[in-house]
């Protein structure tokens, strides 16, 4: 008796990797494939890697695979920083303000499943991987993800906020500049 195995075509292969800000994402499973609902993605977190302070209506479920994955949930039952080690799955509910890093020396790679308009987002501000290893946004790439988030209605937390949490942004935008970021006004 033998077992047969389907290969399904996914948005993205293994060879096909986007870059969010030094966050590798590969796109596995699009919205119009599971009905228009749910998305999977593979990210892979480098050492030194931040997704700063932010909030979406969109639950997420993250499923860590390898590495240590430091989570800040502004409220609920996991309150605070902690950490998701591999086999861990991580719950961010809807509308809670949440961050991620990676502060050790080797990768963090999860499973992430969240809802169709978080992938529209991730779509929109997503760069192919050119193959050189992700860097920290320039300061238009920071103003435009503010912008783009601002469409999809998302809260974005601004360097200070994240500083209160122990993520610092740097001088890369001043918060001003950030809260009045309009699309197309330059930051030169």
């Amino acid at each position: 008796m033998s077992i047969k195995t389907e290969k399904r075509a996914h948005v993205a292969s293994d060879e096909q990797a986007f870059d969010i800000f030094g966050v590798r994402l590969q796109f596995l499973i699009a919205p119009e494939q599971s009905s228009g609902k749910i998305s999977l993605y593979r990210g892979t977190l480098p050492p030194g890697i931040v997704v700063p302070l932010h909030g979406h209506p969109e639950p997420e479920v993250f499923y860590v695979l390898e590495g240590n994955l430091e989570v800040y949930q502004e409220s609920g039952a996991r309150q605070g920083w902690s950490i998701a080690r591999a086999g861990n799955v991580v719950a961010v509910p809807s509308d809670i303000k949440h961050a991620l890093r990676n502060t050790s020396s080797s990768p963090v790679t999860t499973v992430l499943v969240t809802q169709d308009r978080l992938y529209a987002f991730f779509r929109e501000i997503a760069k192919p991987v050119d193959g050189q290893p992700g860097t920290p946004p320039s300061p238009e790439e920071l103003q435009q993800l503010f912008i783009v988030a601002a469409r999809y209605g998302y809260w974005m937390g601004s360097p200070e906020e994240n500083g209160a949490i122990g993520i610092n942004l740097g001088q890369l935008l001043k918060t001003d500049e950030l809260l009045n970021a309009k699309p197309g006004k330059s930051m030169a």
